[in-house]
């Protein structure tokens, strides 16, 4: 055979081997991956922070460099602002449904099927992964059935019936309200699961276990290294559940919410980036299978109606002077007014001092005064004065004030202490991830993937 014939030879086949290669049609590996109450300015703070703390990275946050990007509307079935049940009972479910119900319709008697079902019915593992309790109202929405998201006892119940592989979060709420009842680690152990609590048992769990429920308190990323971060708890889901079969995984970084919540925004951007670490883990292992996984990064809704000003350039100094989550400063504050041994003055300054606000101006600096003057006060009725008691409610002014002065010196304020109605941000990764931008509303992420495994 001539040099000319050969060399043909060789392109006809290795283009025929090329044309053999079929390509799946859905997706064999699957991450759903959910940001509590992140809206598009906590996904922008944490991005501007990061960027200015390490100013030789070449990218930001992990999730806002996915290529494909969508706007998501998140309201409930009223058109009203959503809570968590119901938002994931939309995400999960592909179904609106009222606040407080998961995974059940309108009535709150006809039950809702969550995509992890159908993914186990096509053949994949399951993990169902959070940084908060998994029968809290997020994650519950993807394996539990219940009208009200507090029945936390009943949501613990439906945990092993799944048949799911792998579920890991933080200490059970259910164990509250066991009394009288069989308790979640009994239902657990005798549902066939094993009950990991400690690093040790972590670090032995390997690929091929199964029925495996990890229950470890996390902390807040704020407070120092976690001894299990959810990067941490993600990547285990994987080496756990990776095989032939393919898997669908849930991921959520639910304090990120709880501080949105606080109106704490150093503790809000920990947990973002703490969340940003567990979405690289993911887009890591995608990297690796790309003909075949889909990464998907969302939010169920946007908490504290955070809004932005322009970069501000010594943000990171700003935010690195609070060194721990605003509820420990608050234990500090109700300890020295139950003491009596502290003034409000020395109170004062010391809370200063801890949110590194010596600096600010003097508007500023005298409603922090007043804030914990009245917060200190030994008078056993609320006799704060209205725009306190306005400002504030019943939460601890006087950190309160901090936290909102340390917020406008970093460009941003928290206009709310709940959810609201502004649109969040989705990014995606994968073969099928162009099905994922644009706009549209919650409940199509849970058609749009139950569309995807179902093909």
């Amino acid at each position: 055979m001539n040099r000319r014939l050969f060399i043909g030879s060789v392109a006809v086949a290795t283009s025929a081997l090329g044309m053999s290669r079929k390509l799946p049609a859905a997706p064999k590996y699957i991450f759903l991956m959910i940001g509590d109450g992140m809206g598009e300015a906590q996904r922008e703070i944490a991005e501007r922070y990061i960027r200015m703390k390490y100013p030789k990275r070449d990218t930001g946050l992990v999730m806002n460099q996915l290529p494909v990007r969508g706007k998501m509307t998140t309201h409930n079935i009223s058109g009203g602002i959503t809570d968590s049940a119901a938002s994931g009972t939309a995400l999960a479910c592909g179904q609106k449904t009222v606040d407080g119900a998961v995974c059940m319709a309108e009535d709150l008697k006809t039950p809702l099927r969550p995509v992890a079902y159908d993914a186990q019915e096509a053949g994949m593992k399951v993990g169902i992964v959070t940084s908060v309790p998994v029968d809290h109202a997020t994650p519950a929405c993807f394996y539990a059935r219940v009208p009200k998201r507090g029945m936390y006892y009943e949501i613990d119940e439906q945990i092993t019936p799944t048949g799911f592989e792998y579920f890991a979060g933080e200490t059970l709420l259910g164990r509250k309200k066991a009394k009288g009842k069989t308790s979640p680690d009994e239902l657990i152990q005798q549902g066939g699961y094993q009950l990991v609590q400690d690093r040790v048992g972590f670090d032995a769990l390997k690929n091929g276990d199964s029925k495996i429920v990890v229950e470890h308190d996390l902390g807040y990323a704020i407070d120092g290294k976690q001894e299990i971060s959810l990067a941490d708890l993600t990547a285990k889901g994987i080496e756990v559940l990776d095989g032939k079969q393919g898997f669908f995984m849930m991921v959520e970084g639910g304090k990120i919410d709880w501080s949105g919540h606080a109106n704490d925004l150093a503790t809000n951007i920990h947990e973002t980036l703490a969340f940003d670490e567990a979405v690289a883990v993911a887009k890591a292992f995608c990297d690796r299978h790309p003909d075949d996984s889909l990464l998907i990064v969302t939010a169920d809704h946007e908490t504290g109606g955070l809004e932005l000003e322009s970069a501000v350039p010594d943000m990171v100094a700003t935010i690195d002077a609070q060194e721990f989550r605003g509820q420990k400063y608050m234990s500090e504050v109700s300890g020295w007014k139950k003491s009596g041994s502290v003034s409000a003055e020395t109170a004062c300054d010391r809370l200063v001092k801890s949110f590194g606000l010596s600096s600010i101006p003097a508007e500023e600096a005298a409603h922090i005064q007043v804030a914990v003057a009245e917060t200190m006060s030994d008078e056993a009725d609320d006799t704060r004065a209205p725009e306190i008691q306005k400002m504030y409610g019943k939460r601890n002014a006087a950190v309160m004030s901090c936290q909102h002065a340390l917020a406008g010196q970093a460009g941003a304020t928290w206009t709310s202490y709940k959810h609201t109605l502004v649109p969040v941000t989705t990014t995606a990764y994968g073969r099928w991830a162009d099905r994922f931008g644009g706009d549209y509303d919650n409940a199509d992420i849970g058609k749009r993937l139950k569309q995807l495994i179902q093909s």
